[in-house]
């Protein structure tokens, strides 16, 4: 009886991956507008309805660090009609707060999306065009305050590194999404802060704020001028920040797989390749396996990385 069972529920998945999609998908995006998650969605929106056939709706859920949208996918039916951007935050917030609405058992991984560091920026106002200016800046100045995307995302936990390993003394003032803090800095509420290379590069090309450096290991392509926090004086320093697709646990396997089969084609298209490099992003795409032994190693390493640190938000 239990193999007749698996044998129909294995049936009816493989017959609602057949029909999947048969109406829009909601793809959430757990930020606010023009902030790096909501970019990346809409630009593999477009892709993806294209090939499905059927429209991808980016909804944005803001707020709690992506805790917001992220539990909304967790709760929503496991039928392949709501997914989810997630990203580091994911792997970084259980470690960080007590209570952020999920567990990553909550979730099935799909594909990875994309990877980009962040970039240090000042308010041109600020007399610092270099990371040792920065330092020594704040080091003469200290709680001066320092601007991030919400708690948990890779410009906060960037900003957290950098605070330590540069000894300075600053007060973290956490906006809502990356579109409110780049914002908040233009409109003079911080002086500096990390922000995800999607959506801040051209602030940094329109001169409206001043790159100092790049948060990965090595330089970007899209930003071959700014030099990385590491060769600035910081040696050691690498946060990048990863972006992939996931659906709510229980989602039909056959779902999932097509789902990131599809992920994959949009992101070899060389036109969408093309826009996300230019944007200072670096293109992925995997199977589920290959995504969720990345997401359990990830969790792992902030976690050893927040324990080691002392960095709770509650």
């Amino acid at each position: 009886m239990r193999a007749l069972l698996l044998a129909l529920a294995f049936l009816c998945s493989t017959a609602h991956a057949q029909t999947w999609p048969s109406r829009p998908v909601t793809l959430v995006a757990p930020s606010t507008p023009g902030s790096a998650p909501d970019v990346l969605s809409r630009l593999l929106a477009q892709k993806l309805s294209e090939q499905l056939g059927q429209q991808v709706v980016v909804v944005n859920r803001p707020g709690a660090g992506t805790n917001v949208g992220t539990q909304a996918v967790a709760q929503a039916a496991p039928d392949g009609y709501t997914i989810l951007l997630g990203s580091i935050a994911n792997t970084l917030n259980p470690h960080i707060m007590s209570k952020v609405g999920y567990r990553l058992e909550d979730f099935a991984p799909v594909s990875s999306v994309a990877a980009a560091p962040d970039v240090l920026v000042v308010h041109p106002s600020v007399a610092a065009s270099s990371v040792r200016e920065l330092i020594a800046l704040l080091k003469s100045k200290p709680g001066t305050p320092a601007g991030h995307a919400g708690i948990g995302t890779t410009p906060h936990l960037s900003l957290e590194v950098f605070r330590r390993m540069a000894g300075v003394d600053v007060t973290p003032v956490p906006f809502k999404g990356g579109g409110e803090a780049q914002q908040g800095i233009l409109g003079g509420q911080v002086p500096f802060m990390f922000s995800t290379t999607i959506g801040i590069l051209p602030r940094v090309r329109s001169g409206q704020l001043r790159g100092l450096a790049v948060s990965s290991a090595k330089r970007i392509a899209a930003a071959p001028g700014l030099p990385t926090v590491a060769e600035s004086g910081l040696p050691g320093f690498d946060v990048v920040a990863w972006f992939g697709f996931f659906a709510p646990a229980g989602t039909p396997l056959p779902v999932v797989e097509r789902l990131a089969a599809e992920t994959r084609a949009a992101l070899a298209d060389a036109e969408l390749r093309k826009r996300l490099i230019d944007l200072g992003a670096e293109p992925l795409g995997s199977t589920p396996a290959e995504f969720g032994a990345y997401v359990n190693a990830e969790y792992l390493r902030w976690g050893s990385f927040t324990k080691e640190s002392g960095i709770r938000l509650d």
